[in-house]
């Protein structure tokens, strides 16, 4: 990696002078770059902060503040100028006080006016030498302390006490707050350095620590504000998730002292657990698990889920899958997901009972009707392409694809698939304006045609089913609502109340009000 260029202040009253300098040399070439000028003292520290230079070229004799004047104003005030740059003294005077003044405030040379152009570039290569082998210096020791700080907060995280890493004279009042982050969810695993390299360069100005604590990595925030922290890493996991979605990191809450950090860690990992459960937000913090009944359930529950319970419903899930109805295979595999959602099992529990899941219920179908060859996906496919979702989601859509898949394969072999689709549309939409001319345009067969099979199959003329399917819902309203008759009437598909009346009483031999009065004695 190509070092950055050191910046260059160039301080001299002269504008010919300074001018002179920046041209004088190749810049570029030694490995600097000019990044301001100023003619006077005090304009120069003004530079000096706000362009932190590396090396300032410095005139003695000028007005306002002399350059001796301005060194030593740096040498007796490091705080104010905690980044004291390496001073290259310029003056038209050989007098040996201000050689040696400038000397003791630190300056790093004294050239004499008129500049010699390769006593000047000598003089500037061996400080950029000497800077650069400096920064390299500072850069290993500073690495060396990171790294033993990041192996003793390592080792307080492992153990779990304060004791293990860090003497009690250590503690201290800062503020700490710690993120865990997958590499595996930011598409690095395996691949350290690169998550390394994402994480220096989006929190490079953060007060903060990484390091890898297998197989997670962990951002230790110091004395960084909430929300700045927020931004930092919402940020962060929209890059790394490369217009992908789902919970990248784990964001624990902020302590204080040590004891505050292992608790925010804790905090965290608790909460890394249920990064699975997460697609629409790039981090979690306690406040999502607040939001999601089901974590809390998760987080609560004692671990005692009977894993045989998910597999019960497979003997009535491939009825529904022999008659077409989509709506109750909707319902049966909404349950199964909720029962997955809300068990404290772990992720990979969860996933190995999808994948049984799937293979049981294909085998029960042709365990059942070993004379159909069904078009599905084959199940071991799909065991592998599960294993490999990272969020619960798209794990449970290939599940829900692959009951609906079934249905629509083991309807299609048959010769009266059309006609259970048909009923299985008319129980769902009984509540429509229904006509065999128009469930014959939507599922490309003759009307005609239609009516016939439909009562073949059924037993019965396509209105008289209707009727029967519109007459059962209004007996759940009556009896379980506070509706009105005309409007019960209207919920399931009949305009007219009084052509309601005469088919619920054709059906039942009493009118709606009498069945509700018989059925309200009974309870």
């Amino acid at each position: 990696m190509a070092k950055r260029p050191l910046k260059v202040l160039i301080v001299d009253d002269e504008e010919i002078v300074r001018n002179g300098l920046k041209n004088i040399i190749d810049w570029n070439a030694l490995g600097c770059q000019i990044c301001g000028e100023a003619s006077n003292g005090e304009e120069a520290l003004e530079k000096i902060t706000s362009l932190a230079p590396s090396i300032v070229m410095l005139d003695i004799t000028m007005p306002v503040m002399t350059g001796i004047e301005l060194l030593s104003e740096v040498h007796h005030n490091p705080t104010k100028y905690p980044n004291r740059p390496n001073f290259l003294i310029l003056s038209g005077y050989s007098d040996f006080d201000y050689a040696q003044k400038a000397l003791n405030y630190g300056a790093k040379g004294y050239i004499v006016k008129p500049v010699d152009e390769d006593l000047l570039e000598q003089k500037v290569k061996s400080l950029v030498e000497e800077i650069n082998k400096a920064n390299e210096m500072d850069t290993l020791r500073n690495n060396a302390q990171m790294e033993e700080t990041a192996q003793r907060f390592s080792q307080m995280f492992l153990f779990g006490a304060v004791d293990d890493a860090f003497s009690k004279d250590e503690d201290t009042s800062d503020k700490y707050k710690v993120a865990i982050v997958s590499p595996e969810l930011c598409g690095c695993g395996g691949q350290l350095q690169a998550l390394k390299a994402a994480i220096k360069e989006n929190f490079g100005f953060t007060s903060h620590l990484a390091f890898p604590m297998d197989p997670v990595y962990i951002i230790l925030f110091k004395n960084e504000g909430d929300e700045s922290i927020k931004r930092h890493l919402e940020r962060f996991c929209i890059k790394m998730q490369k217009n992908r979605s789902g919970s990248l990191v784990a964001l624990g809450e902020s302590g204080t002292g040590l004891q505050g950090a292992l608790d925010s860690y804790n905090q965290a990992k608790e909460l890394y657990g249920q990064l699975f459960f997460f697609t629409d937000k790039a981090f979690i913090t306690h406040a999502d698990l607040d939001a999601d009944p089901n974590s809390i359930y998760r987080l609560t529950k004692a671990a005692h889920n009977n894993e045989d319970e998910f597999f019960e419903c497979i003997p009535e899930l491939i009825q529904f899958i022999e008659i077409y109805d989509l709506q109750k295979i909707s319902t049966t595999m909404d349950a199964q997901e909720q029962w997955l959602r809300r068990s404290c099992l772990s992720v990979d529990q969860i996933k190995k009972i999808c994948m049984a899941f799937i293979v049981e219920t294909q085998n029960a179908i042709h365990n059942k009707h070993p004379e159909k060859e069904l078009e599905t996906v084959p199940a071991l496919d799909l065991v592998n392409l599960i294993y490999t979702q990272n969020y619960f989601d798209e794990m449970i859509c290939i599940v829900k694809d692959f009951t609906m898949g079934l249905a629509e394969s083991f309807t299609s072999n048959t010769a009266n698939s059309t006609i259970l689709k048909v009923i299985q549309y008319v129980k769902t939409n009984f509540n429509t304006d229904l006509k065999l001319e128009m469930l014959g345009n939507l599922f490309n067969c003759n009307s005609a045609y239609l009516g016939k099979k439909f009562r073949e199959y059924t037993g019965v003329p396509f209105n008289t089913y209707l009727d029967i399917i519109r007459i059962e819902e209004a007996k759940k309203l009556l009896t379980s609502s506070k509706l009105k008759i005309y409007e019960i009437s209207k919920l399931v598909g009949y305009s007219n109340t009084d052509y309601f009346y005469l088919k619920f009483k054709k059906h039942t031999n009493m009118t709606p009000k009498e069945f509700k009065t018989q059925e309200e004695s009974k309870s």
